[in-house]
């Protein structure tokens, strides 16, 4: 990703509003999820009917939910019309949704708040295959790898500036009219630019949508196990959601156990781990050059490997500090960057972020550029249900690690040798690539 070239992009009509448009959605999607959760976590959000520690798993399974239900009848809809048409109509369904998720937090009211981030999750679910559908029609090949760095560290910045935002907003006096603010403003300016993409692509005008959402999905994954060349980098990239979940869902666990460290330790590794995404991100596009990168995507995998068995490496040998009545004293995020064996840490975690951008960016270009042209959302679909059952995977994974009763940080030794896995098995196939060329 020349600058040159990431700023033409940028500029240009056919992606820059796009790119803008994901961005924003990205923030009001999770400053919206975050803010909700933080309100149960504390208790001063309450649903009838609903025990108060059961609110955020239940938000948590109302948001993924609608990927699993939705996304074959997306996928069939993103290819029937205009792409540019159906991110359009999400991106108003969007504003409208985020209006009221503002008056329900000017309110207070939990079941309104629950309700709006699982539709936020449907229209999530129909957005996404339209927006990657459409890339490889807006962008020409030599600039997708690079469309997609772009996409991809937009996203991560989004989701950091979201979550921290919906976290630390909504606690403050008057919090809630800030969250409420926010999301009216972000949602409008996502519509607003996403009105300025030109016409896009119809792949398949003539297509008859089958409604049975679990019968089409159930095909619609068959049909991409069936496409090898598109298969393999999906289950790459959804290897990639099932690590990123599965981290973010330790960190609590991990700072606290491992570390004996507080909540705002934890929100200095979630900045550190998005932003070292981010970075990843950015340097793929860099070393790409707007081919396709399968050396870089194992390269990120031995990355991943080499930092997750680091980050356990540097765990091990911790001792809490004991208050006068031999209490665990959990330390804060001053204390952390005190002890030159978190600065290893902190590095261990952005290194173990880039890595992972550096392996996801070229495999979610191979999938959007291997993909029929005709079938192409429908495919972006079927990996959308793919990441989200991975994710799921990841979240509940890692909370078996831990409550088997080993240290947390050994989930971190566990990751590291299926990232191995994933890294022998890239290289295996990188080597048989090149020796049929020659």
């Amino acid at each position: 990703m020349s600058m040159r070239l990431a700023g033409r992009l940028v500029a240009a009509r056919r992606f820059g509003p796009m790119l803008g448009s994901q961005g924003l959605g990205a923030f009001t999607d999770n400053m919206l999820k975050q803010a909700l959760l933080t309100l149960a976590a504390f208790g001063t959000l309450s649903v009838p009917g609903a025990p108060q520690d059961a609110i955020v798993p239940i938000a948590a399974a109302l948001f993924t939910a609608p990927m699993f239900l939705f996304s074959a009848l997306a996928g069939q809809v993103a290819d029937k019309y205009d792409k540019a048409m159906v991110m359009r109509r999400t991106k108003f369904v969007e504003m409208v949704l985020m209006a009221i998720a503002a008056f329900a937090f000017v309110v207070d009211s939990g079941l309104l708040l629950l309700s709006c981030l699982f539709f936020m999750g449907v229209q999530s679910a129909f957005f996404a295959p339209a927006k990657n559908g459409s890339m490889p029609f807006y962008l020409k090949a030599d600039e997708l790898v690079t469309g997609n760095a772009l996409m991809q560290g937009v996203l991560f910045l989004a989701i950091l500036t979201g979550t921290g935002a919906g976290v630390l907003l909504i606690l403050r006096d008057g919090g809630p009219l800030l969250i409420a603010a926010a999301l009216i403003i972000a949602s409008v300016g996502g519509w607003l630019l996403i009105k300025l993409t030109p016409t896009g692509e119809t792949s398949d005008p003539g297509l008859i949508i089958r409604w049975n959402i679990f019968t089409e999905t159930w095909r619609l994954l068959a049909f991409a196990a069936a496409n090898g060349k598109v298969l393999r980098p999906m289950l790459g990239v959804a290897w990639f959601w099932l690590l990123s979940a599965a981290i973010l869902t330790l960190l609590p666990l991990y700072a606290r156990d491992s570390l004996y460290m507080d909540e705002t330790v934890v929100f200095v590794f979630m900045a550190l781990f998005t932003l070292g995404a981010a970075l990843g991100s950015a340097a793929c596009g860099v070393f790409s050059k707007g081919r396709e990168s399968a050396p870089i995507s194992a390269i990120g995998a031995v990355g991943i490997v080499v930092f997750s068995t680091d980050i356990f490496l540097a765990s091990l040998g911790r001792a809490p500090t004991l208050d006068a009545s031999g209490e665990i004293v959990l330390s804060s995020a001053k204390t952390f960057f005190a002890d030159w064996r978190n600065w290893r840490l902190a590095f261990d975690f952005v290194m173990a972020a880039a890595s992972a951008g550096l392996f996801v960016v070229p495999l979610q270009a191979m999938v959007q550029a291997r993909a029929d042209r005709d079938k192409r959302a429908r495919i972006m679909a079927a990996g959308n249900i793919l990441n989200a059952l991975a994710a799921t995977v990841g979240q509940f994974s890692l909370l078996a690690i831990t409550l088997s009763g080993l240290p947390r940080h050994t989930a971190f030794l566990a990751l590291a040798l299926a990232s191995a896995a994933v890294a022998a098995y890239m290289a295996r196939r990188h080597h048989v690539y090149w020796k049929s060329m020659t």
